[in-house]
């Protein structure tokens, strides 16, 4: 578990940093473009991994956190999907819609805190 919590920290963070740039309003350069796509491998191993920890715990609840992880799961997967409708007009160099990127980074940053909460309540 901890090391899907560090996966979606590192990409949590560098999503940060390109919502500065998006908040901003300068388009990002191309190395910029390469980081989204980072972020993203980042963020989906970090589900992946969060699939796996979550199928090995069984005792979430006794802790009163088992729809916790059902719920991390749901919102990330919300966020992938939110971050390709993202994706899309950032590579063709367009700008993305602010409700899209604000709706992506909710349903992350909500999902991070449940990941953030079953370490570590467990």
């Amino acid at each position: 578990m901890t090391i899907a919590l560090i996966f979606l920290l590192l990409a949590a963070s560098l999503g940060s940093y390109l919502a500065v740039g998006f908040l901003r309003g300068t388009p990002p350069p191309a190395a910029g473009v390469m980081l989204g796509l980072v972020h993203g491998v980042i963020g989906a191993a970090g589900l992946l991994e969060l699939f796996v920890a979550l199928g090995s715990v069984h005792h979430l609840a006794t802790y009163g956190l088992s729809g916790f992880g059902t719920g991390a799961e749901v919102l990330l997967c919300l966020a992938i999907l939110l971050g390709l409708v993202v994706a899309i007009p950032a590579w063709t160099g367009k700008r993305p819609s602010g409700l899209v990127v604000g709706a992506h980074a909710s349903a992350a940053i909500t999902a991070l805190v449940l990941v953030i909460a079953i370490v570590i309540l467990r």
